[in-house]
């Protein structure tokens, strides 16, 4: 069974089905007229509802089939391959767990990017009034986005918890609404 909304037969054959009804209000016109060989007309007949059953059959093939295409038009699915910067900063995320540097280099200055615009949003500059901006973020970004390089033993320090990590997110996310 389908999880997707039930369509009507009406909807999903609705074309192939005026098609259908006009080619036969077509026949029936021509043998009334009269002065065509019958046989004929019902070959032509039965060779467009041939061309419109098939036509038809396309149509539920390719809706019922899953896409295997490569364009732009291509629809996202589970699995599917990330964009190259969505990629790079799932991969900077990664790496920012493994080593503090990493996340301090990478990681932040993203964080604080997102978090300024957020608070231009709101008419806050995250440079001109940092008391401001961090009573608006909260302690939690606010120690985030203010993370600066500790001068020796950051290489051997490792960064945030995943947790940590989701929990800056969700709070940049919902700064976001």
């Amino acid at each position: 069974m389908a999880n997707g909304p039930t369509v009507g037969f009406l909807e999903r054959y609705g074309a192939v089905l005026a098609l259908l009804v006009v080619g036969t209000v077509a026949l029936v016109v021509v043998l009334a007229r009269g002065g065509v060989d019958p046989s004929q007309v019902g070959r032509a007949y039965l060779l467009s509802v041939g061309a419109i059953a098939i036509f038809g059959l396309v149509l539920e093939l390719r809706r019922s089939a899953p896409f295997r295409g490569q364009g732009p038009s291509a629809p996202s699915r589970a699995g599917a391959e990330l964009p190259p910067d969505l990629a790079s900063l799932q991969d900077s995320l990664r790496a920012s767990r493994i080593s503090r540097s990493q996340y301090e280099l990478q990681v932040v200055p993203l964080f604080r990017e997102i978090a300024a615009d957020r608070l231009l949003l709101l008419g806050i500059s995250l440079n001109r009034d940092p008391e401001r901006a961090a009573e608006v973020l909260g302690p939690l970004l606010s120690s985030a986005i203010q993370a600066e390089r500790t001068p020796g033993g950051t290489r051997d320090q490792r960064g945030p918890r995943q947790q940590e990590l989701e929990a800056i997110v969700a709070a940049l996310e919902a700064g976001a609404r």
